[in-house]
């Protein structure tokens, strides 16, 4: 092999080590990119069942669909990485589109769908199981799971930080085109359908969404009532841990509001505010009408709703910590220190080691009449 034939080899197989190198470093960007929108939507359900196992389809492998939750072996969604160069082209809203699809899987997973996992409804061509399977589904209950689906994904997308509302059609046109789908499959939503389901959820969702950024809103403008009334509303469509633990907050700085101050939170207030308060100042500057019974009833009322509300995010996420510091907070509020801290003591030893969870220790310590342990742990955390 002469010098010339030499040198033109090595810079082909350079140049072939680039190309593949790069290819690789693409597909790599991709998968990150889809793993983060993932990891993001997981985090907005805020539900106690682990996440499904995320993979991608073989390369060589023929695609019909973008997404695909399957139960078998194991809960998995697998996610074709061509679709991520879709969602790429739609320029801003490329993560929103990605959002749109990835949610909606995560919705039939999270709300126990077995059947109804195929999003383009193409994979039962090459799944005898599936499609064996997806025969004793009928239309109507395939419609019911898809619109489901479609509004806990629209939701949780939206809580996630996404916009899936104005996106939804060019999606679904875009996959129909990019996976060559018909336009209608017998025995299930055809795409005319499916938009028109869309169509309601996008409005019902999309307002459910404004009054969750609207109650957050009147929580801090302090109108806790008509907060809690938004978020009552948004639980009977969207439960979740966090609208409960929401909810139970609501109601504690509620009944916070109505509570009389000893003489010790008056001398030394920052150590009696409470984890879940942002400042207890307001409460400094309450008028001599407070501490009427009435007062002290609607406290307690409000209190052991909250109770429940959080007792409630835990149920539905035992290692929700927040509520278990928050339960602590309303444990102590009702005269109950000694379960206060028995409700920081179930919590690791390192999420106990918080100064949220110190200060609901050392307050429920000092009404369980352990002054010296109190003084310990303000002396820890001031």
């Amino acid at each position: 092999m002469n010098r010339n034939v030499q040198n033109n080899f090595k810079v082909s197989i350079t140049l072939i080590l680039v190309f593949i190198s790069f290819f690789s470093m693409g597909q790599t960007h991709a998968e990150k990119e889809i793993e983060s929108v993932f990891d993001n939507l997981v985090l907005a359900y805020g539900n106690s069942k682990a996440a499904p196992k995320l993979t991608y389809f073989k390369k060589e492998s023929i695609k019909t669909t973008p997404a695909l939750y399957t139960t078998s072996p194991q809960p998995t969604i697998m996610v074709d990485v061509k679709f991520y160069e879709l969602c790429r082209s739609f320029g801003k809203d490329s993560l929103n589109a990605l959002a749109v699809v990835l949610s909606h899987e995560l919705a039939h997973y999270y709300n126990d769908h077995t059947f109804c996992a195929d999003f383009a409804f193409a994979v039962r061509k090459n799944n005898a199981e599936l499609a064996q399977k997806l025969k004793t589904v009928s239309k109507s209950d395939k419609i019911s799971r898809e619109t489901q689906a479609d509004y806990h994904g629209f939701f949780y997308a939206a809580i996630a930080g996404y916009n899936p509302f104005d996106c939804y059609d060019k999606t679904i046109d875009a996959i129909y085109k990019l996976y060559q789908l018909p336009e209608s499959n017998p025995g299930y939503p055809s795409k005319a359908e499916r938009k028109q389901m869309a169509i309601a959820v996008k409005q019902k969702t999309s307002e459910l969404y404004v009054a969750f950024k609207k109650s957050i809103q009147l929580k801090e403008e302090k109108k806790y009532e008509e907060a809690i009334k938004l978020l009552e509303e948004i639980n009977t469509y969207f439960p979740s841990r966090e609208n409960y633990n929401n909810l139970g907050v609501i109601k504690t700085l509620s009944a916070l509001d109505l509570k009389v101050l000893t003489l010790e939170e008056h001398k030394y207030p920052k150590r009696f505010l409470y984890p879940l308060e942002l400042d207890n100042s307001s409460r400094l500057n309450q008028n001599g009408t407070r501490g009427a019974e009435a007062d002290q009833l609607k406290m307690i009322q409000l209190l052991k709703a909250a109770q429940k509300d959080f007792e409630k995010a835990i149920s539905l996420d035992p290692n929700y910590n927040k509520a278990y510091v928050n339960l602590a907070c309303v444990f102590d509020l009702l005269d109950n220190p000694e379960a206060a801290i028995g409700k920081i003591k179930e919590l690791s030893k390192e999420q106990q080691n918080t100064n949220e969870a110190k200060r609901i220790l050392a307050i429920a310590y000092y009404h369980a009449d352990n002054e010296n342990k109190a003084a310990e742990i303000w002396k820890e955390i001031e």
